[in-house]
């Protein structure tokens, strides 16, 4: 009897250690997230600053720092680098998801890049990971700045990149290659993060409503925008919003990110026309 109590008091002694080292694991990974968190959100306010003063317009980074969490479920196996360079250029591995090549495409078939996506035949950049020989030695990567993109509904103001790969969006939002000019005519579309932690990057996209606005800081001039239409659209269903036109004369703004936080099964699209420039 006296075994066997022995037994479950060790049972148990072992049973409380464990946990608590699951726990203290777990504590100690929060600490190293919220410590990242805190990076990031000091670094994009420097890059905003200097941006918006007309200094800084390109920013040196280190690829492998600050990573957003869920990225990896967004682009799987990718590599930061070379994922960036193909997105800012509009283009990918695989020939036949690059629309320049194919000026017959058509833009409500689903086929055109969507930098926030990791099916197949989505249009991301597709990465072979075996092939590591160009980008072993990079360990830098050249963040252009576009210009500032404030929401002051949603208290949100981040730097605006010119190209949406995976390390521009780290540090804020990302013009699309070949879309419009902030103020011209066309289609000028954004994606961005929609991060775990409240108030990161595009996280609170969701809490824009009809009738905000959003707008642009580029070389000095200000493009206010006015939001007209709020989707949440299946991945599919992508390329037609992002290039949404009316007859090739409106000024037009769409900005993509994921949604549901965390999960990433569909895209919110938020859609406005200039008010004022």
């Amino acid at each position: 009897m006296m075994r066997k109590k022995h037994i479950k008091s060790g049972i148990l002694v072992i049973w409380c250690g464990g946990m608590f080292l699951i726990l203290c694991i777990a504590f100690s990974r929060s600490c190293r997230r919220q410590t990242m968190e805190n990076r990031r959100e000091d670094q994009v306010r420097d890059m905003v600053e200097q941006i918006e003063l007309g200094g800084g317009v390109t920013f040196v980074v280190d690829v492998d720092a600050l990573p957003v969490a869920g990225e990896e479920e967004e682009w799987p196996d990718a590599d930061p680098y070379t994922t960036s360079r193909l997105a800012s250029e509009g283009i990918s591995e695989d020939p036949s998801e690059n629309p320049s090549e194919d000026p017959s495409e058509d833009p409500a078939n689903g086929s055109a890049s969507d930098p926030l996506s990791s099916e197949q035949g989505s249009g991301t950049p597709q990465i072979d990971s075996t092939d590591s020989s160009e980008t072993s030695e990079n360990t830098e990567y050249t963040l252009t700045a576009y210009g500032t993109i404030s929401i002051p509904s949603i208290e949100c103001e981040i730097p605006l990149w010119d190209g949406a790969g995976v390390v521009e969006l780290r540090y804020g939002a990302g013009r699309m290659p070949l879309s419009c000019e902030a103020g011209e005519s066309g289609n000028l579309v954004i994606f961005g993060h929609r991060m775990r932690r409240d108030g990161s990057l595009f996280n609170r996209l969701g809490q824009v409503v009809i009738g905000d606005t959003i707008t642009i800081l580029r070389n000095g001039n200000s493009y206010t925008y006015q939001v007209d239409t709020i989707e949440t659209i299946e991945p599919s269903r992508l390329s037609y919003y992002m290039h949404l036109e009316e007859d090739g004369a409106a000024c037009r703004i769409t900005l993509i990110t994921c949604t549901p936080i965390g999960v990433g099964t569909h895209r919110l699209v938020v859609i406005g026309h200039l008010v004022s420039s």
